[in-house]
């Protein structure tokens, strides 16, 4: 799928410091619209203070541009997975739409928890889920409430060999109408198209192209 001219979202120049520990340095990368880029790095590197960072982008206005003029619509999945755990998967779910002013058809829900093997369960509270289980209500939940540009960090964890598949086509699915940031330390993840590849060494950023697997 061609991208579209025009950049979703730039960032030029970020640099960030956590105390007197330099963990960015004037770092520029561009994402498109349908793109998939994944974002590599050693521990401490600073891959998720970046995701934070364009999280809360009104604190760096000056390092980022979005593409559309209003607030963008930005999704969200950290190593907290965002779940009311007292509440079921269908009542997270319904709340974290409203809350984002989202409407998705029943149908297409139906079908994506089913893919997920969730269907059955969508009525039980989430603390009653396996660490897998959590993991694919959480991704669930960022893709139904993502907009323009979703984030995501290590959203494989935990995820059985089904589980993995699964969430791989999902991601290619949504990121037709988005642009995906997605942290991971897998080099092997077998996208069926070609992937952004951003690492993060001493600070500095390097961008390569992965074909596809």
């Amino acid at each position: 799928m061609p991208f579209n001219e025009q950049a979703l979202f730039v960032c030029k120049d970020l640099s960030y410091s956590i105390g007197k520990k330099r963990i960015l340095k004037q770092i520029s990368f561009s994402l498109f619209r349908g793109e998939l880029a994944l974002l590599r790095g050693d521990n401490g590197a600073g891959k998720s203070t970046l995701l934070r960072a364009i999280l809360n982008h009104e604190h760096h206005k000056d390092f980022f541009t979005f593409s559309e003029p209003q607030t963008p619509r930005i999704s969200y999945l950290g190593h907290e997975l965002g779940l009311y755990t007292s509440l079921s998967l269908e009542e997270n779910l319904r709340y974290f739409l409203s809350i984002a002013k989202t409407e998705y058809p029943k149908e297409k829900l139906e079908t994506l928890l089913r893919s997920f093997k969730l269907w059955s369960r969508k009525e039980d509270p989430i603390f009653t889920f396996s660490r897998g289980m959590k993991q694919k209500s959480a991704l669930v939940r960022a893709l139904l409430t993502g907009g323009e540009l979703i984030l995501l960090d290590e959203p494989f964890t935990a995820l059985d060999r089904s589980g993995l598949e699964t969430a791989i086509r999902l991601l290619e699915d949504f990121s037709q109408n988005s642009a995906v940031l997605m942290v991971t330390h897998d080099p092997g993840i077998p996208f069926s198209r070609g992937t952004k590849t951003l690492t993060l060494k001493e600070g500095n950023l390097e961008t390569s192209v992965l074909p596809a697997s």
